[in-house]
């Protein structure tokens, strides 16, 4: 699962990192990511990748009136390909999530402690999404980041984990011309040395706060 996460570097480091040269809208650096939010996402704009703002929480219907709108965040990239609601997007309408790092918890209910995992190689990490044109804000789009099994570094922490591209993987995933079977072989485990997990603040618990502190060790409060 990836239920919250974290960008903050300038648009332009962001830029040059995905070779982007055009986007829309402009960002404000967020170490609290949550459901809801509208973050930029990376998408295929006649055959370059184009930076655009969307609603992070898929939906893939429009919802009855009176009836509350489903929005996943996340999509498991084991049923993707076998799903109607996620199939379409996956052939069709994908796109890169790019953040300096995300939150997980580890622990019991009544206990958890929250980790902060970022790369060790890499200013980005970049997770594979699928995106969708509708959207409970008018004049957007909507997009999940797709999870995966977690590697060793994760797997003492939680059972998935955000299925991250190397940058090689980039251009392929924002190609439309793949097959179901090249996208899937590209949603596994990261490799465990590309990220560190360390814990952070329980702060980051609640959405309201939102400051550099939160992505800090917790043993150096």
């Amino acid at each position: 699962m990836c239920g919250r996460y974290a960008l903050f570097e300038q648009l332009d480091e962001i830029d040059h990192f995905l070779g982007i040269l055009d986007r829309t809208g402009e960002i404000t650096p967020n170490y609290n990511v949550a459901p809801t939010h509208t973050m930029p996402v990376v998408v295929n704009s006649a055959g370059r990748p184009e930076m655009e703002m969307m609603h992070w929480g898929f939906m893939g219907w429009k919802p009855k009136p009176g009836e509350r709108p489903f929005l996943p965040v996340n999509t498991r990239a084991e049923s993707i390909s076998s799903k109607a609601m996620w199939k379409k997007s996956l052939l069709q309408r994908r796109c890169l999530v790019p953040m300096n790092g995300f939150y997980e918890w580890a622990g019991s209910k009544s206990n958890k402690t929250p980790f902060y995992i970022h790369g060790t190689n890499e200013p980005f990490l970049v997770a594979a999404g699928i995106y969708s044109e509708l959207s409970p804000i008018d004049g957007s789009r909507s997009f999940s980041v797709i999870t995966t099994s977690p590697n060793k570094v994760m797997e003492n922490i939680h059972d998935r984990m955000p299925a991250f591209l190397h940058p090689s993987e980039f251009a392929d995933w924002l190609k439309s011309d793949h097959s179901e079977e090249y996208l899937s072989d590209l949603l596994r485990p990261y490799p465990d040395d590309a990220i560190e997990a360390y814990r952070v603040s329980k702060d980051v618990g609640n959405v309201r706060n939102n400051h550099p502190g939160l992505v800090v060790k917790a043993d150096l409060f």
